[in-house]
């Protein structure tokens, strides 16, 4: 029994990183949607939405910002020097940013709607 526990709990190790890779882009292009922000203000946003599973780390949200800009071109971003002992880095949505960001959420219900009927059975 107690192998079937860690088993179980490796695999949802494994569905949670997942689910959080998948939802990670999402939740920072809808919070970029709001407005330009830089990525320690985007952490506490994201926070303070309460945001508890996805609980983003700066560490994990640098890198992310870079990909969704450099390779991805769904954001842009801009120096601003108005404190020069502090530089910050502001990134803001893209029109292609914004129209990704409709076609996953768009998506992102219809998947929710999907699993609810799954999980709890269609009560229509």
């Amino acid at each position: 029994m107690r192998d079937d526990r860690k088993r179980a709990l490796e695999e949802f190790e494994r569905w949670s990183r997942e689910i959080k890779k998948g939802a990670a882009a999402l939740a920072i292009l809808a919070t970029l949607e709001r407005g330009s922000n830089y990525g320690y203000e985007i952490v506490k946003s994201l926070e303070q939405s309460g945001a508890k599973f996805l609980a983003f780390e700066e560490g994990t949200v640098y890198p992310l910002l870079r990909r969704l800009e450099k390779k991805r071109g769904l954001l842009k971003s801009e120096w601003n020097y108005d404190d020069p002992t502090k530089p910050r880095k502001y990134y803001t949505i893209t029109p292609a940013g914004l129209e990704a960001l409709s076609l996953m959420r768009r998506k992102w219900f219809e998947m929710f709607e999907e699993m609810n009927r799954i999980l709890v059975g269609d009560k229509r």
